[in-house]
């Protein structure tokens, strides 16, 4: 039987439920035109409840850069190796270029001297960027496929940081993600 409340002018007591540790964590993610940043908010107990992660080069700052390269997937620092050399197989401005009409991208991708092999999606209006992949193949994505690759790994940074699984993720996009007010992608 549970003890009677006191109603008297002395503070009221009442029994705390007992604590419940967090066993996953919320990431961060802030995501610009050229890099992004993660950080992590992790309850556990012995760790920082609020860190800024950092990438296997220990930055804080990942570019936010996509390459295919020898049957490979390169995502941020790694693939900014590439660039001098291949740079029609690094991609970037990503962000900028998310749910973007083709037309528009095409503007922008030449006034950037980039020679990235692109089509337009019949359905949608917007640029499928054609990537070499093995033997001669080649494989197709959206600027919003390559982000997403972009934003998997950076969940993969923070779960590596927090040493647990990241339950929730708050994005913070470019002020060029004008769309998100009420236009459809």
């Amino acid at each position: 039987m549970a003890p009677p409340l006191c109603l008297s002018s002395s503070p009221l007591s009442l029994p705390h439920p007992p604590a419940v540790q967090s066993q996953s964590a919320v990431a961060s993610i802030d995501l610009g035109s050229k890099c992004l940043k993660d950080a992590v908010v992790n309850l556990k107990p012995g760790q920082a409840p609020i860190s800024i992660t950092i990438n296997e080069m220990s930055k804080r700052k990942t570019p936010s850069l996509v390459a295919f390269h020898s049957n490979s997937q390169l995502i941020g620092k790694e693939s900014l190796g590439l660039l001098a050399c291949y740079p029609t197989k690094v991609y970037f401005y990503l962000s900028i270029l998310f749910c973007k009409p083709f037309d528009y991208t095409q503007k922008f991708l030449r006034s950037l001297y980039l020679s990235y092999d692109i089509t337009s999606d019949k359905t949608r209006d917007v640029a499928v960027y054609k990537t070499e992949e093995e033997e001669g193949e080649f494989s197709k994505f959206t600027a919003e496929e390559m982000v997403a690759m972009i934003l998997k790994y950076a969940i993969g940074l923070a779960e590596n940081h927090a040493m647990s699984s990241v339950k929730d993720v708050v994005i913070t996009v470019p002020p060029t993600w004008e769309w998100l007010r009420g236009g459809d992608c």
